[in-house]
């Protein structure tokens, strides 16, 4: 008898409690279950109108969760299923990238550089911005 992989413990909790978006439609060709090739294609249609939290997938397909959860997982490892960076993830990235515009800016020599612009002028508030100070105002009074 062999031991569950966490891995995959890992990645089914990965995916119930993330926001999946479908990334591309799969290859139907390769799946001989015509019920099965149904039950993608739901999962996936609803993934492309609207992302969904892994664990609400179930419901909105009207299928049981462990059907959906596998599915899920196969349309994650093939490419099709991804994840939308959120929080931590997609700060992390920003920062990332970030780095690496910077980086790529120090290569270049400073004659070569664009001049630097002057400070832009402060933005001005918005129309909801400055409606919700104003109900804020009135309802601190």
């Amino acid at each position: 008898m062999t031991s569950p992989n966490p891995s995959s413990h890992e990645t089914q909790e990965d995916i119930r409690s993330k926001l999946l978006y479908l990334k591309q439609w799969p290859d139907f060709s390769k799946e001989y279950d015509l019920v099965r090739v149904g039950d993608i294609a739901r999962i996936c249609a609803l993934l492309a109108r609207k992302p969904t939290v892994g664990f609400l997938v179930h419901r909105s397909v009207d299928m049981p969760s462990h059907k959906v959860e596998k599915v899920l997982r196969q349309l994650q490892e093939s490419g099709c299923v991804d994840v939308f960076q959120t929080g931590r993830d997609a700060l992390k990235a920003q920062i990332q990238t970030m780095g690496e515009i910077f980086s790529d800016a120090g290569d270049v020599a400073p004659d070569a550089a664009a001049p630097q612009e002057e400070a832009a002028p402060p933005a001005m508030p918005t129309p909801a911005g400055s409606f919700l100070k104003r109900l804020w105002k009135k309802l601190l009074s």
